[in-house]
């Protein structure tokens, strides 16, 4: 039952990524106001929901940071089984869009964990902090040029120029070090959901962390063909059953629209 159910907790990281390296360059594609709302399906039974909003957060050098907070909730359905009220935020910095500061707040099945994870880019290191059952645990890392965590790696490949044939890599840090996250960019196609019908980027993320979607069975996105590249599907294959999750209500950042191309 754990297992199922840990889907809910990671619907931001079913997006990561996407060879070619990602470079560090300006937020185009999204921007405080957006808000993402989507449901989420276990062999087509409505079993949770899902947030991802945009807001304007502390500054930093002279600039706000975009703050991307995501919330997990799972129904009334599956709380008799397994509660999920999960909430991630990532704190992006504009002008080059990499990650300074990363915060993840578990509760699962009656078990609570806070990480943070504080990115100098420059110096190349992050300090991550882990709060558990009483106990904090601190320590520094190395990591590579232009990494990500799991939330900002999404962000990082919907500020990219998609095209079909593309093999994108994306350092990200998650446990204990960093790995190098890929996608292909497989088709265009047009897809329906909740939210109306949109043409696409289908995407197979080929995830190679130790996370929660560490299992067998294939993942694909779709994400919009417009500079915004806003996922409104996701699929993946479980041990038993799928797991979906659909957009069923969006809106976008300040001053944006749906299919700008500039």
């Amino acid at each position: 039952m754990t297992r199922k159910f840990r889907f809910f907790g990671g619907l931001c990281w079913i997006l990561l990524l996407i060879p070619v390296q990602t470079e560090a360059e300006p937020v185009t594609a999204f921007g405080p106001g957006e808000r993402l709302e989507y449901v989420l399906k276990w062999s087509g039974i409505a079993a949770g929901d899902s947030v991802m909003e945009v807001v304007s957060g502390d500054p930093h050098e002279g600039t706000a940071l975009y703050q991307v907070i995501s919330t997990a909730t799972s129904r009334s359905l599956v709380d008799v089984f397994y509660k999920v009220r999960n909430r991630y935020e990532t704190h992006i910095f504009p002008l080059d869009g990499l990650t300074r500061k990363y915060l993840f707040a578990m509760n699962e099945g009656g078990k609570k964990k806070n990480r943070l994870l504080l990115f100098d880019q420059d110096a190349h290191t992050v300090t991550r902090i882990v709060q558990e059952e009483g106990e904090v645990q601190s320590r520094v890392y190395e990591i590579p040029e232009n990494c990500h965590d799991n939330l900002s790696s999404l962000y990082a490949v919907r500020n990219q120029d998609l095209r079909v044939g593309d093999a994108l890599t994306v350092n990200v840090f998650e446990g204990k070090k960093t790995w190098e996250l890929v996608v292909d960019v497989l088709a265009q196609e047009d897809v329906e959901v909740k939210a109306g019908r949109f043409t696409t980027f289908k995407v197979h993320p080929k995830l190679k962390y130790e996370g929660i979607f560490r299992q067998k069975g294939e993942l694909h996105v779709w994400m919009t063909t417009d500079r915004h590249h806003l996922p409104v599907l996701m699929k993946s294959e479980v041990r038993i059953g799928s797991i979906n999750a659909e957009l069923v209500r969006y809106q976008l950042g300040e001053g944006l629209s749906v299919g700008e191309t500039e």
